[in-house]
């Protein structure tokens, strides 16, 4: 039994990166040497690659695009309404109506599809973002020195007088705390995929019971 719903998880997670946000735009480096980006880039013996310098990287541009995805979530979280939602409703106007109706409840097409838009669009999310985020932190993983056989702990001498090449494109999101924020999204939308399944399934239910 679920502790709880997919909307409060879902309500969490933009708080979640509204504070993240405030953080890379004002004092990033809380999250760049934060214990838990440490702890898993150890474990999993991830470099922790110059890219995130704060004279390099655009933390505000991050924030920007955290917030913007946190306020997405939200609104269409709050202006979505569940399945059970809809139900209650149609249930509360049915006791209103000055004709009674007797027998299990009844809903339109109308009323049906828009009982299902909450879980098929948020499931559809949360599938993709899964997704995503497992292709990027499968990424960095799969990237690092040890998984290619180099030897770490020779890092290779450029030749005399030779320009030290940035990282460019793909390169840039072999990093620890990349790879820290791509595993926590991933587990948290798996989660937010299995709750939703989960409430379909109990509505599903309901239904068949009362058709019986």
């Amino acid at each position: 039994m679920r502790l709880l719903s997919s909307k409060t998880l879902i309500r969490a997670h933009a708080l979640f990166l509204f504070v993240l946000a405030v953080y890379l735009m004002r004092s990033p480096e809380v999250v760049t040497d934060s214990d838990v980006v440490f702890m898993l880039g150890e474990v999993l013996q991830i470099d922790a690659a110059p890219s995130l310098s704060r004279s390099q990287s655009p933390f505000a541009l991050c924030g920007i695009l955290l917030i913007a995805n946190a306020l997405v979530d939200f609104i269409l979280v709050t202006k979505l309404p569940r399945m059970n939602e809809i139900i209650a409703m149609a249930e509360a106007s049915r006791s209103q109506s000055p004709v009674s109706v007797a027998g299990p409840l009844r809903m339109n097409p109308f009323m049906a599809r828009l009982a299902s838009l909450y879980s098929e669009i948020w499931t559809l999310l949360s599938a993709s973002r899964f997704c995503l985020f497992f292709a990027v932190s499968f990424f960095i993983y799969q990237s690092k020195p040890s998984a290619w056989g180099v030897d770490v702990t020779r890092p290779p001498v450029p030749a005399y007088g030779a320009a030290q090449e940035a990282p460019s494109g793909l390169d840039q999101l072999k990093d620890r705390v990349i790879f820290t924020y791509g595993f926590m999204e991933m587990m948290f939308w798996l989660w937010i995929f299995l709750t939703v399944r989960e409430e379909r399934q109990e509505i599903t239910s309901l239904f068949a019971e009362q058709e019986q």
